[in-house]
């Protein structure tokens, strides 16, 4: 009959403990983050959101009367089917592309922070400090 015994130290087992926190807690962070774009975005499919950058440039660019052909098409083709008047349509998506890139440079910056914090963890309470932190800070997303 053979025994395996295995000796793990304090030590190993803490660290095992802080590796496991700081993986749990970026993945929760991850989920954290997404969740919050998801409320922002709405249930737009993502082939539409795919879009917004493209109809973000074609907005701007009839708005300054220097829309191509393709991209007054396009404008022109969701206008229609909507029955706005194209220079309503691009203004209104002008007008979103500009409220949704500061949430989502909040959302990035959010991330980056608290990976770093979760990453110079030394503790695994240090961890569930940074995800509260990300908890406040979604709280009041595009605030200020």
């Amino acid at each position: 009959m053979t025994f395996l015994l295995k000796i793990t130290t304090a030590e190993t087992s803490a660290a095992e403990a802080l590796a496991q926190a700081k993986a749990e807690g970026l993945a929760r962070a991850l989920d954290r983050l997404a969740a919050a774009a998801a409320e922002i975005t709405g249930q737009v499919p993502q082939a539409e959101r795919d879009s917004w950058a493209t109809k973000a440039v074609a907005a701007r660019a009839y708005l300054a009367d220097a829309a191509s052909a393709d991209q007054l098409a396009m404008l022109q083709a969701e206008a229609a089917v909507t029955g706005e008047a194209v220079a309503d349509l691009a203004a209104a998506i002008v007008a979103m592309a500009d409220a949704y890139a500061s949430i989502a440079a909040q959302l990035a910056g959010l991330r980056r922070k608290t990976r770093a914090v979760i990453e110079i963890a030394t503790t695994p309470a240090q961890v569930q400090v940074a995800l509260a932190a990300l908890d406040a800070a979604l709280l009041n997303l595009g605030a200020g």
